[in-house]
């Protein structure tokens, strides 16, 4: 599934959307880019040479020589461009010591915590904080805590929210006390990553930022509630809040108390609310009652929302005859409903379990999403047993370059030999757009309107402005909606599973991940297709992983309304 990364890292490229050159080559080249006259030049070059270091080493695995060889020439490289007279070559080299560097470059960063720039300031408390993202660093030494702890008190806001940002992914006692000031930030970013902060502490935060004016900080207050298992607490208003982000933290928040005494508070909700927030609640209410919540579920497994009944089938886990459920529910009519009960099903231990995986990957007319998931579970058990249901998977045609990835995986996860597959279609290249156009999304809450930037990534800009012309999202619905963080949609399929026929480069740039900013799924290096995420905060751990390709320039409050399920009525072009 075509997806973003909460946490952890994908497989990148190296250089965006950049000629794809030896890597010698391409260092040659960044190096004299960093000697030209031109300050647009050398902040490019340094922003590429922050690149060459971005690769992803898996889990248990060293780092190859090369990769360790380029890193090292690029921090050489990119130390002299901190001193740059020009801010935004400074800017670019701070974030690409924070890609590139491990401990040798702690001090250099720090120095360049005091620039006169708040842009070179803000970069820095990423770099801290992108260093041990990239696992260049085990953790935070006191030296870069304290600088962050500097940072994050700053007098710009745009450097505050990057600071309390980088104990959003890694939380910190020593932080504490600076975390319980700035939830009084009047920058809501920083109060919304200064309260995530603190939830990763299970620390509960003050009841009045449960009437926060903005939604996303509500509802990451309801969920430090929660995690300090104090939701108990939370007043009424929080479960009829008007943003279904809020009522859907709330029931998390009481799902994670593991009181059955609060069940009662998301009855209403589970029966009668939003599908994003009803689901959330049925499985809060499922951990929570168990078998007494058999009646309301199996209501819910018959809904006619297809994400309700999702939901209903992820909750039936908790119920004594979950198996049997959960098997019945692989059937379901809607394959993105019948993907969620496998999903559910192959996470147990159940027999049955075992047995809905081989009969998923042995079924020629089993949809897309069913063969996906199966073959994800069948990875995770790296079990012989699903040797030859893969080797039947994969002689079925028609499967995506994605699904075909993931069952060489499974098949070398299972001591199989992996067999030759049919060669991947090449990336396709659109008509360059003459000018950039803005995308006009109308959904059921109102319309979007999208800048697609041509210039920061031609081909992608033009691929989505064609699919459009096409009409390949009329009638779509947004599949994925991850409160205080993206909302993602466009998929021909409406499961995430889909696309166009068409799979595109990568056009990673500097375009950063803030709040509106339009991005491109992808489900590893160069597979983005028509799908389309928008960012609903800042989400700078995804800079320089994904392409980004555009912005929103009306209508963001429309997307804050978005629910999983609804509709993109119709797309234009003006």
């Amino acid at each position: 599934m075509r997806a973003l990364a909460l946490a952890g890292l994908l497989v990148l490229s190296a250089c965006g959307g950049a000629p794809r050159r030896s890597a010698p080559a391409r260092l040659a080249t960044l190096r004299a880019g960093l000697a030209s006259t031109d300050a647009a030049v050398r902040a490019r070059a340094a922003w590429d040479l922050g690149q060459l270091g971005l690769t992803e080493i898996p889990e248990g695995e060293a780092e190859p020589a090369v990769s360790v060889s380029l890193r090292e020439a690029a921090v050489e490289t990119l130390f002299h461009a901190v001193s740059d007279p020009d801010a935004p070559v400074r800017r670019a080299a701070v974030q690409g010591l924070g890609k590139t560097g491990g401990r040798e470059v702690e001090d250099i960063l720090l120095s360049a915590s005091t620039d006169v720039d708040a842009g070179v300031r803000g970069e820095v408390a990423l770099a801290l904080f992108r260093r041990r993202f990239l696992k260049r660093v085990p953790e935070y030494s006191t030296a870069s805590l304290n600088k962050l702890l500097t940072l994050a008190v700053d007098s710009d806001p745009e450097v505050r929210w990057r600071a309390n940002y980088a104990f959003t992914r890694f939380p910190d006692i020593r932080a504490e006390k600076m975390l319980t000031q700035a939830v009084k930030d009047p920058d809501k970013v920083t109060r919304l990553f200064a309260v995530r902060s603190l939830s990763k502490l299970a620390r509960k935060v003050d009841v009045s930022l449960l009437s926060d004016p903005d939604p996303y900080v509500r509802g990451e207050a309801a969920a430090a509630f929660g995690a300090a298992k104090a939701a108990g607490e939370l007043p009424k208003s929080v479960y009829e809040d008007p943003s279904h982000h809020v009522r859907s933290a709330a029931a998390d928040a009481v799902a994670a108390t593991g009181d059955p005494a609060l069940a009662v508070r998301l009855e209403a909700m589970a029966d009668a609310d939003g599908p994003m927030p009803r689901g959330r609640a049925l499985i809060a209410l499922a951990k929570l009652r168990g078998a007494a919540e058999s009646s309301r579920l199996e209501r819910a497994r018959k809904d006619p929302h297809w994400w309700v009944r999702s939901r209903a089938y992820e909750a039936s886990a908790f119920l004594p005859d979950a198996a049997a459920i959960l098997s019945a529910g692989v059937s379901d009519p809607d394959a993105r409903v019948a993907a969620q009960a496998l999903e559910t099903l192959a996470a147990s231990t159940a027999p049955a379990a075992a047995a809905a995986i081989e009969g998923v990957l042995r079924d020629p007319k089993a949809p897309l999403e069913l063969i996906g998931t199966a073959v994800d579970a069948a990875t995770e058990r790296k079990s012989p047993a699903f040797a030859a249901a893969l080797r039947s998977a994969w002689e079925r045609p028609g499967l995506t370059a994605e699904v075909r990835d993931s069952l060489r995986k499974a098949l070398k996860a299972s001591g199989v030999t992996v067999p030759a597959g049919p060669a991947l279609d090449p990336p396709k290249t659109f008509p360059p757009l003459s000018a950039s156009p803005t995308l006009v999304l109308k959904t059921e809450k109102g319309a979007v309107e999208l800048y697609l930037d041509a210039s920061a990534a031609p081909n992608t800009a033009a691929a989505i402005a064609d699919a459009a012309r096409r009409g390949v999202y009329d009638g779509t619905v947004w599949h994925r909606v991850v409160t205080a963080f993206v909302v993602q949609g466009g998929d021909p399929r409406g499961s995430g599973w889909g696309d166009d026929g068409f799979r595109l480069v990568d056009e990673v740039n500097r375009l950063p991940f803030l709040r509106g900013t339009l991005g491109m799924p992808k489900a590893g290096p160069d597979t983005g297709g028509c799908q389309l995420f928008v960012s609903l905060v800042p989400t700078p751990h995804l800079d320089g992983r994904y392409t980004a390709f555009g912005r929103v320039t009306a209508g963001m409050d429309v997307l804050d309304a978005l629910q999983p399920g609804d509709k993109i009525l119709k797309a234009l072009l003006r």
